[in-house]
């Protein structure tokens, strides 16, 4: 964790998500070359190994405000079929809409890389991308058949999006949230890497251990020191 932190602290998110993936795929594994589910399901098993497979999540009803505190587990966000991961899958699909015909495939993490998020050509690049071949060339398709495109990848490769079905206790709103499982990781890798740091300084300007020292105590004894420092 400590390692993937400190490497991951200075990467974009894309390239975080992909990170976080490779500590648990099988080696070989051109991670990047993963579509968006595959990838998904590779950091909701590296959630379940290294935090629980329970996730908390909060909320605030787009209706009424109020926040909402609901948890949801690994094996709700996973889709049907994508608890392993066995290699890249890119089965395209054919549309055909406003006279053109066009072949696509599922978006991958390296669609992702190969994309400024900041760019106001950010959506087109990346759904230009996902374009096999076209009858008329990639470069003259419509943002409507773009778009067309980009509401069928969800069927094309399930599990690409991560959603939430709410529902407001207060006032009966139902809604759909999107989860970042990537994002939703990187904040308790990062979080798990802080505390475990501060353990480190405050264990070894107590007892004038090394870090290798203090990582190498056991985290029922760690906590035992620190309680006894405290005291």
């Amino acid at each position: 964790m400590l390692g993937l932190w400190e490497i991951g602290a200075g990467y974009a998110p894309p390239a975080r998500a992909l990170l976080l993936a490779e500590a648990v795929a099988p080696a070989g594994e051109a991670v990047a070359d993963l579509t968006l589910a595959e990838l998904n399901a590779l950091l909701l098993d590296l959630r379940e190994e290294s935090f629980g497979a329970a996730l908390p999540c909060a909320a605030d009803c787009p209706n009424c405000d109020e926040p909402l505190e609901v948890t949801v587990t690994t094996d709700e966000l996973r889709a049907p079929g994508r608890q392993h991961v066995p290699g890249p899958s890119r089965a395209p699909a054919t549309l055909r809409a406003e006279g053109h015909e066009v072949r696509y495939r599922p978006l991958t993490g390296r669609d992702l890389l190969a994309v400024d998020p900041a760019s106001s050509e950010a959506r087109r690049v990346l759904l230009s991308r996902c374009v096999l071949d076209s009858d008329h060339g990639v470069d003259t398709l419509p943002e409507t058949v773009l778009e067309r495109i980009a509401q069928r990848l969800a069927d094309l490769d399930p599990g690409a999006d991560t959603v939430l079905a709410l529902a407001c206790p207060y006032c009966r709103h139902a809604w759909a949230a999107a989860l970042d499982v990537a994002e939703y990781l990187w904040a308790e890798v990062e979080g798990y890497a802080r505390r475990l740091l501060h353990e480190v300084h405050t264990l070894a300007r107590v007892y004038g251990w090394s870090e290798s020292e203090v990582l190498a105590v056991s985290p029922a004894r760690r906590r035992f020191y620190l309680e006894a420092t405290a005291g």
